[in-house]
């Protein structure tokens, strides 16, 4: 898929692992294997899984050695802020791959996923000004993504507390869009086509604006993968 990454601000980097919770309307149009930047979906690193100690068995779940938890949690503490920033964003691909190779060792369907918002909706749509933390500091910066990735297609999301919500898929959204538009999800489970990617998000938009429901906004997002580094 060839997209031009100077079109879109960068949201961070992110660890996840592919994935499919399962849910019985999610094997229509979808294949098995699922890359998300809503945890609802998909498994993504947060940082606050070293604030609380019941959230530990997540990291172990995860994939943090246990050898390791200790050190795991002290890194949680303040030395995470070298390279990431609430709750689930890495600064870079380079300072998300330090991490992995310093706490996970599985690396069965883990990626580093980097996410770009198409400047339209930075300049549209982004959140409030002034001070902020997380995604939202980081598209206010208006940095470019980093090159050297491949990029996987589009996700509809939901922001909310600083973080990535609900996907498109959450509310089985691909189901309608199919029967709309043709909609087919590709690889992931992502859109592949922009212009796809940008019917749904003004379907969501006015859908929205009938029902007067849900506040919260759906952006578009270009997902692109990064190669681990085996340090």
């Amino acid at each position: 898929m060839e997209i031009e990454l100077t079109r879109f601000v960068s949201g961070g980097y992110f660890i996840t692992r592919e994935g499919n919770p399962g849910w019985e309307q999610l094997k229509e149009l979808l294949p098995d294997r699922l890359i998300s930047l809503s945890s609802h979906i998909c498994p993504q690193f947060s940082v606050s899984w070293g604030w609380i100690t019941g959230n530990r068995q997540a990291a172990l779940d995860f994939g943090v050695r246990a050898s390791q938890i200790d050190e795991f949690v002290a890194w949680c503490g303040t030395d995470y802020r070298e390279d990431m920033d609430i709750w689930s964003m890495f600064y870079s691909p380079v300072a998300a791959n330090r991490f992995i190779n310093r706490f996970i060792e599985d690396r069965q369907g883990l990626h580093i996923v980097g996410a770009g918002l198409p400047l339209e909706l930075e300049v549209a749509n982004w959140r409030w000004p002034g001070e902020s933390e997380g995604i939202e500091k980081r598209v206010e910066q208006r940095l470019p993504m980093a090159e050297g990735g491949r990029t996987l297609g589009f996700e509809l999301l939901r922001f909310s507390h600083n973080n990535f919500d609900c996907s498109w898929l959450c509310t089985y959204l691909h189901q309608d869009m199919h029967r709309l538009f043709g909609i087919v999800p590709g690889e992931f489970g992502l859109i592949q086509r922009e212009v796809e990617a940008q019917t749904v998000y003004a379907w969501i938009a006015e859908d929205e604006r009938k029902r007067h429901a849900d506040p919260i906004i759906y952006d578009y997002w270009l997902l692109v993968d990064y190669p681990l580094d085996h340090a």
